[in-house]
């Protein structure tokens, strides 16, 4: 046992201390060439699709016939004016008395009105509610 312990222990091989082979440059290009065919590949692909579904598609059908699809959107001629009625329309409905759902009896009245209802009423507790149905 002592004749063990005074043994300096061996030392490996440098070779073992180090992967033996390092992967092969030759691997490495064809690899890469082969990524880079397989992209290339794969566009040309996608752009012969796209070539060969192109001619066969039809134009969108609108209500204004073919031709406004290739005419592009339609642009306000005057947005003041617009914009004028889109207001009109919008006092109307809040200033007027109109049906919402009159198989349900629901209607829109007047802010004021309803303003002035609800100030002489009070609002309404959900019980009343439940009770108006």
């Amino acid at each position: 046992m002592a004749a063990s312990l005074s043994r300096k222990p061996r030392r490996q091989k440098a070779s073992r201390l180090f992967e033996p082979k390092d992967v092969s440059p030759r691997l490495v290009l064809w690899v890469t060439l082969g990524l880079f065919l397989g992209m290339g590949l794969s566009v040309l692909l996608v752009f012969g699709i796209l070539w060969w579904i192109a001619p066969n598609a039809a134009p969108p059908r609108t209500k204004f016939g073919s031709k406004q699809a290739e005419l592009g959107p339609r642009l306000e001629v005057s947005p003041s004016a617009n914009r004028e009625l889109l207001q009109r329309q919008a006092e109307q409905r809040l200033q007027g008395y109109g049906w919402i759902d009159r198989q349900v009896g629901a209607a829109h009245i007047p802010i004021d009105r309803a303003m002035v209802i609800l100030a002489a009423r009070g609002w309404p507790d959900h019980d009343e509610r439940e009770e108006a149905r």
